[in-house]
């Protein structure tokens, strides 16, 4: 196994290779180590882990820009295939929505885990994180009321892409609000017939994310 930290366009980037790379790669879009048992074992099962600490940006459009730029380096210069599978903790889902939205030719698979999926609902109103939200998408709290770019308000373009998707979340998340983020996503889909995979743990909270048994993660992975 191999760590290597690098800088792209002015932000740290972090790529961990197995000892042998099978050219398959998991790109975490926030918290690298965090809850990270199935990229462990899908690390020793040959598939690079790669990391782009652009942190605070909640999935912008500046964020995708930036995502878009270093996709194309990383894929270049560690010989990875053109398809990631993106996995989106917490915030971390706004950029993994936002991302396959966007280019979604450069996407084989989604994991979001407790995801935001309506800002609305997170950050939380007068918090450090909500006028980050604020200033990087250019609103006020009244505008961000209206705003259309929500991932919750896309899920009909999103789910038109039919990019298989894996949805792990905590049905008592105090944090993320179920009802409004994961607990919506799952309705639109039963409402609509779309099959993807959901895993809602009924008493968890927003911590910890994944599964004690990974084993389910790995074989949507591996399907």
């Amino acid at each position: 196994m191999e760590k290597i930290k690098l800088e792209f366009n002015g932000y740290e980037a972090t790529v961990i290779r197995p000892e042998h790379p099978n050219g398959k790669w998991i790109w975490k879009t926030e918290f690298l180590t965090a809850f990270d048992g199935a990229e462990r074992a899908l690390l020793d099962m040959g598939y690079t882990r790669v990391y782009y600490r652009i942190s605070d940006k909640y999935g912008s459009y500046r964020a995708v820009r930036l995502m878009h730029d270093f996709y194309h380096f990383i894929v270049k210069e560690y010989a990875l295939d053109p398809k990631c599978i993106l996995f989106g903790f917490s915030r971390g889902g706004l950029y993994a929505f936002n991302f396959a939205l966007f280019y979604p030719e450069y996407v084989d698979k989604i994991y979001l885990d407790a995801p935001v999926l309506d800002m609305r609902t997170w950050p939380p109103k007068g918090s450090r994180e909500r006028e980050q939200v604020y200033q990087e998408y250019s609103l006020n709290e009244e505008m961000l009321a209206r705003f259309s770019g929500h991932p919750i308000e896309n899920l009909k373009e999103f789910f038109d892409l039919k990019i298989p998707l894996l949805l792990i979340a905590g049905g008592a998340d105090e944090v993320v609000p179920f009802e409004q983020n994961a607990g919506r996503m799952i309705d639109y889909c039963k409402e609509n017939g779309i099959k993807i995979t959901s895993i809602v743990k009924p008493d968890c909270k927003h911590h910890p994310h994944s599964l004690e048994d990974v084993t389910p993660i790995i074989s949507f992975v591996e399907s």
